[in-house]
């Protein structure tokens, strides 16, 4: 016998996996020859020749086969490493997508952060001055007019933040919130292209919910991504259709079921499975729902998909409820309050609508106000003559940023630096939110509402009141 055994015989037999030697052991008592075939890390598999009738095979008989059976492994062997390859690179090109996919994403989240800021400060103003209206005794027509300019207004921002919410790339964040809320802010960024596509949307909700403890930005992704896909679904059946969201509460579970009118899914075993796509090529990467998936999971959650009966398909969200109750909260539109406040502000934006609408509001309480729209004039004002508070943008053009201006009046205005307010277009990032925090300095999120300037700029004053009074 050969040092790695080629040839089988009889002896040898026993020797063999139980499997292997049952085949071999099959061919009855004839005449046979087995060969091994052998890679370079073992065994891959054997071939024989048999004979019903005595025969005895010859040593030419066995060299043969031997050369056939290595020959055949060899070529297994390299049908093997090909095939490996093949896999290697088809890995390579998904990684590929993968990281074109999360680079568009990012230059994505950089514009809408760019589109943000520059729709937050017209709507500040907008939404600010439809308060302002309200309050100055306008008869019922023109009250009317003015609610409704409110309402979209505020129909614009939710847009602009949602999309906001969506892009940023963020750590997780899990906190109680309302599932319905998030469902609606989905919804609302699909809006005009369910209108367009005649597709109707029905909900179907609970007045009161219970809470679910989880990442509102990772659960709004989840939701978008269901989302498309039924959209998807029932644009693939023709013009039309219907797309029906149903949320409830069982079994200690929020629930959330997503039903579709589409074509259906072809495979809902393996819908969750990573690059499993039933898109045309460019349409998807079939990363979306296992994503999905992965996000539900390590929420403590489980996320599901079957065809319907009717047709269509239906994906069901399930996530643990936390136990706290939430009503539902009506949307209100919020009048201005008079609330009278006195004291000399510095006012510094960088957008000339949103520093009049500031200097308007403040002025319109009885505050005395320095508005600038220059960071060097302000720190010039500032070192020259007395203010009792100072609300400015938290970041100004030329790098003069919420840390620094905090940093710079806190030397050349001693004391001032705990009479100051930063208002943003956005969140501020999670440096500026936290140094912010850490040196009790409020702020404000645009578009925010009169009354919310008004008793912020209240409460900075009053410290200053105190502190003479002292």
């Amino acid at each position: 016998m050969r040092s790695r055994t080629e040839v089988l015989t009889a002896e040898f037999l026993p020797h063999l996996p139980p499997l292997v030697a049952d085949f071999v052991k099959a061919d009855g008592p004839g005449s046979w020859i087995w060969v091994l075939l052998w890679s370079k890390d073992g065994p891959i598999g054997i071939m024989g020749i048999s004979s019903l009738e005595a025969r005895t095979y010859s040593s030419n008989d066995e060299n043969m086969m031997v050369a056939v059976g290595r020959q055949l492994a060899t070529t297994i062997e390299k049908v093997r490493l090909y095939e490996e390859t093949c896999k290697a690179y088809e890995d390579l090109r998904k990684t590929q997508e993968q990281l074109l996919q999360s680079e568009k994403m990012s230059a994505v989240g950089q514009l809408i952060a760019g589109v943000a800021h520059e729709l937050n400060n017209p709507l500040t103003a907008i939404l600010g001055y439809a308060q302002l209206l309200e309050s100055e005794g306008l008869n019922d027509r023109a009250t009317d007019f003015v609610r409704k300019l409110f309402k979209q207004a505020q129909r614009t921002h939710r847009v602009v933040q949602n999309l906001l919410s969506f892009a940023r790339q963020r750590k997780p964040q899990k906190t109680d919130v309302d599932i319905r809320k998030i469902v609606d802010e989905t919804l609302a960024l699909r809006d005009y292209d369910l209108k367009v596509n005649n597709i109707v949307l029905e909900r179907e909700t609970m007045v009161d919910a219970p809470s679910v403890t989880a990442d509102p930005h990772q659960l709004e992704q989840v939701f978008l991504n269901i989302i498309n896909n039924a959209v998807d679904a029932i644009l693939e059946g023709g013009k039309g259709g219907k797309l029906k969201v149903r949320i409830h509460s069982a079994d200690g579970q929020v629930r959330v079921e997503f039903l579709d009118s589409g074509v259906g899914i072809k495979d809902p075993n393996r819908i969750f499975d990573p690059f499993y796509t039933t898109k045309s090529v460019g349409k998807g990467t079939g990363l979306g729902l296992s994503i999905c998936y992965g996000i539900i999971k390590e929420h403590g959650g489980d996320i599901t998909a079957h065809n319907r009966a009717e047709g269509g398909a239906c994906v069901e969200v399930k996530l643990p409820a936390s136990g706290r109750v939430i009503e539902a909260e009506p949307v209100t539109m919020v009048t201005r309050r008079e609330m009278a406040i006195e004291g000399r502000v510095l006012l510094l934006e960088d957008e000339e609508a949103v520093l009049e609408f500031e200097r308007d509001v403040l002025v319109g309480a009885g505050a005395q106000v320095v508005a600038l729209m220059s960071v060097d004039e302000a720190k010039s004002r500032l070192r020259a003559e007395t203010f009792d508070a100072v609300i400015m943008n938290g970041r100004m053009p030329g790098g003069w940023s919420a840390q620094d201006a905090h940093r710079w009046i806190g030397v050349a205005c001693p004391g001032l630096e705990k009479k100051l307010l930063f208002t943003f277009s956005n969140v501020a990032e999670a440096d500026v939110k936290n140094y912010l925090q850490s040196n009790g300095v409020p702020s404000l999120v645009k578009p925010f509402e009169v009354v919310d300037l008004i008793s912020q700029a209240r409460r900075l004053l009053q410290k200053t009141q105190a502190a003479i009074a002292n």
